[in-house]
């Protein structure tokens, strides 16, 4: 059975209400996460690439991709 599309106005049912704070969760406690993603989005922002999944592949197998999302951990750790 396919889940209905959630109505506007209406609260999310528990299970998905569940589902999506622990997701949430997950994501704050993994700045990692964040700036992959945010790094990828503003690259595909910037160079608004044709093939956008070939582009994808790039990115993440940059082999340079790891030591730049640990340099930016670094600099968060630092503010804070």
């Amino acid at each position: 059975m396919a889940a209905r599309p959630q109505q506007p106005g209406r609260p999310a049912p528990p299970r998905q209400s569940t589902c999506r704070m622990a997701s949430e969760s997950y994501l704050r406690a993994q700045p990692a996460v964040r700036l992959l993603l945010g790094g990828f989005l503003r690259e595909v922002m910037l160079k608004r690439p044709e093939n956008i999944l070939e582009f994808a592949a790039e990115y993440f197998t940059d082999p340079e991709l790891p030591g730049k999302i640990q340099k930016q951990l670094q600099e968060l750790e630092q503010k804070d």
